[in-house]
């Protein structure tokens, strides 16, 4: 029995669907139970997946009655981005409890304003690997993606150019074209000293609102979605190339160090 583990973001809803979608040596998938595995579900339903949504627990029990190659899957929510510290503790927590059923841990997350840059040092005697979504491009040295639109540009360089040359734009993907409504909480006070309000973004110098465009269709109202953000700011609509890459090479590398953990260093 070979069981991996999945504690991520639900702004990566879309790449753990496409990354699952694309192994086709998964036998189960397992949601814990909780609200913000919720759409996960039914994104996973849509293409042919049964998933099974128990408390941990039970999954644990289930994962005991069987001898096939699983994937357990924890997600969080979006809005645990506005305080790393937060984001650290709770994930941590996860990662603890995900550990004692798991062959090795993906987190579908970059480092997130620097939450994660200790997670190695921080579980230096984990049973199992421990990866965060990571580049690992031909001649370019491996390491996390700063977030999850580097993430979704395909690589940390392309992300900071981006940044270099539209300092004036939010950067959405789709799920957060889909969910930025509930995310910077819009009429109300995100952060102290912070409103999400068109005459705050625009003292702050934003002017645009650049799309994505990762290729997965797994949220339809995408350009519905972005076109009412910018309508809301009266930002201009502009389009940048994105991928999955980043999040099936992270995948296709776990999937090695399970299946062969003798060759693949635990930690590499």
């Amino acid at each position: 029995m070979t069981v991996l583990g999945i504690v991520g973001c639900r702004i990566f809803e879309d790449e753990i669907v496409h990354v699952l979608v694309n192994d086709p040596e998964i036998e189960r998938v397992y949601l814990v139970e909780n609200e913000e595995n919720r759409d996960l579900l039914q994104k996973l339903e849509t293409t042919g997946f049964r998933p099974e949504i128990l408390p941990f627990y039970e999954i644990r029990d289930k994962l005991k009655q069987n001898h096939e190659f699983s994937v357990v899957i924890q997600l969080q929510g979006m809005g645990l981005h506005v305080d790393p510290a937060r984001l650290k503790s709770k994930t941590y927590t996860n990662v603890n409890i995900m550990s004692r059923l798991a062959d090795g841990i993906l987190l579908f997350y970059g480092l997130c304003g620097q939450a994660f840059s200790r997670i190695k040092k921080d579980f230096p005697y984990m049973g199992c690997p421990i990866k965060l979504l990571q580049e690992r491009s031909v001649g370019e040295k491996n390491g996390p993606l700063e977030d999850c639109v580097a993430a979704a540009l395909g690589s940390n360089a392309r992300y900071r150019e981006a940044l270099r040359m539209h300092k004036d734009a939010f950067f959405f993907t789709p799920m957060w074209a889909a969910n930025w409504r509930t995310v910077f909480s819009v009429g109300e006070e995100l952060m102290e000293g912070f409103e999400f309000t068109p005459d705050h973004l625009r003292e702050l110098g934003y002017r645009k609102v650049a799309r994505v465009k990762t290729g997965l269709s797994y949220e339809p109202d995408f350009e519905k979605n972005i076109e009412e953000f910018a309508q809301y700011f009266d930002f201009e609509v502009m389009e940048l190339e994105g991928s999955t890459e980043i999040a099936m090479e992270s995948y296709s590398h776990i999937r090695k160090i399970l299946s062969d953990p003798l060759k693949s260093p635990l930690r590499a």
